[in-house]
């Protein structure tokens, strides 16, 4: 008996890999939505201390950034729209990354503002965090979309049944449909 027999394969590692990141950046993203969406005005004030946008988009931002990561979060908790889902975790990944980063370049003394109210200040492991978010984000869309053509040729390894060609309607020269009569 050969030990390679127990291991598992690539295809279910990197399927397991990918469910462990999409329900930890779901439960993460819905876990710091929900105080977000709550104290709405706590948000735009971390929005504002940033100092990236004007009153009006920091109004947008606070108003629709809890609601995409409720979103993201209930999809990848769910396994609905997942591609989908972790294009957008990506995405808000690398906006929070260059957020903090810049917050950082400057030196604002300001409080993150990602899972509550209370908060800490940012610091260079808040960037790290959300590089890992990046990171993971990445990884578990690459993952997605190495998984998927393989469902896909198992779907098209399956038999044919043998059909009659005379049954199947044939094109002509001008390319339509010929009549069988």
């Amino acid at each position: 008996m050969q030990m390679t027999q127990f291991l598992p394969s690539k295809e279910r590692l990197l399927s397991a890999f990918v469910l462990a990141v999409r329900l930890g950046l779901g439960f993460m993203f819905i876990v710091s939505s929900v105080p977000k969406i709550r104290q709405p005005y706590m948000l735009l004030g971390s929005v504002y201390g940033y100092e990236l946008v004007g009153p009006k988009m920091g109004v947008l931002v606070a108003m629709v950034l809890p609601w995409a990561e409720l979103f993201a979060g209930v999809c990848l908790v769910g396994g609905i729209f997942v591609g989908g889902a972790l294009l957008a975790s990506l995405g808000m990944g690398v906006l929070f990354t260059f957020v903090l980063g810049s917050a950082l370049w400057r030196q604002l003394d300001i409080s993150c503002g990602c899972f509550s109210s209370s908060a800490g200040k940012i610091s260079y492991l808040t960037l790290i965090r959300a590089i890992v978010i990046t990171v993971l984000s990445a990884s578990a869309y690459g993952g997605t979309i190495l998984l998927q053509p393989r469902q896909w040729q198992r779907m098209m390894a399956r038999p044919k049944p043998d059909n009659d060609l005379q049954s199947q309607p044939a094109l002509g020269e001008t390319g339509f449909l010929l009549s069988h009569e």
